[in-house]
């Protein structure tokens, strides 16, 4: 597992296995993304030095390679094309992510607007139930035919 809010400079490449990509805020984990065996991630953290914005969960039995500073660094010295092209595979990997997550907003917007409309609705719908004081009214009576005396 790799946590969430750390600091980390490295992209992970997934050999085997898969990975849970989790995000938590106060007491509830979403999950953001399934990435599988030849997928990567870490890459934000890589190109803005800002800590890892989500955690990392292996699914199972799983085999990461870590591609490091250094690493790349000594790609670059050896090939100055390198970079652009590495550059240009991560800005895909994460246009293609954002287009995903604008994908998954829009359903979540159409839900909202959906409820929204039919608000009115369901207010209605949830006036004609009980109270929420229906409860300490049962327990009342069910206290005070207790407390009385059986004839």
């Amino acid at each position: 597992m790799l946590d969430q809010n750390v600091p980390l400079r490295a992209i992970f490449f997934i050999e085997e296995g898969s990975v849970r990509v989790e995000r938590q805020e106060r007491a509830q984990t979403a999950l953001l993304a399934l990435l599988e065996a030849g997928e990567f991630f870490g890459e934000m953290s890589f190109v803005d030095g800002s800590p890892t914005s989500a955690r990392i969960v292996a699914d199972g039995p799983t085999r990461l390679r870590v591609i490091d500073e250094a690493t790349i660094d000594k790609l670059v010295q050896s090939d100055p094309s390198f970079a652009g092209r590495l550059y240009r595979s991560i800005a895909a990997i994460l246009a293609e992510r954002l287009r995903l997550t604008s994908m998954h907003l829009d359903c979540l917007i159409e839900g909202i607007d959906f409820y929204a409309s039919i608000r009115e609705e369901i207010e209605a719908a949830s006036a004609k139930l009980p109270q929420p004081d229906w409860r300490a009214g049962l327990i009342s009576a069910v206290v005070d035919r207790e407390a009385k005396p059986r004839e």
